[in-house]
């Protein structure tokens, strides 16, 4: 008797972990579902208007070694498309 209320007891608490980790799993497909919407839109905006948003990303000053870490070169590591619209805008460079 002993024996079955500690399984009953282990049983719980694997039921609860289950439970738990469906509500994980519920959590991460929303995020996904809600960054998946988030970059169809980038992906949707016309080379032109990227273009405009990346010159306005360039730093202050004109005297900057460049640097990865900053535009446009950082750029360039975001993904193909944007590598691509980043080496034909010859303001950039």
């Amino acid at each position: 008797l002993q024996e079955l209320s500690g399984l009953e007891s282990v049983m719980d608490k694997i039921k609860n972990i289950h439970q738990q980790l469906l509500q994980k799993k519920d959590s991460i497909i929303q995020s996904m579902n809600l960054h998946r919407g988030l970059v169809s839109a980038l992906w949707r905006l016309p080379s032109e208007i990227l273009s405009l948003i990346f010159i306005r990303c360039l730093p202050d000053t004109e005297h900057l070694l460049p640097s990865s870490k900053l535009a446009p070169m950082l750029l360039t590591r975001i993904c193909r498309r944007w590598r691509e619209v980043v080496v034909g805008i010859s303001s950039l460079w």
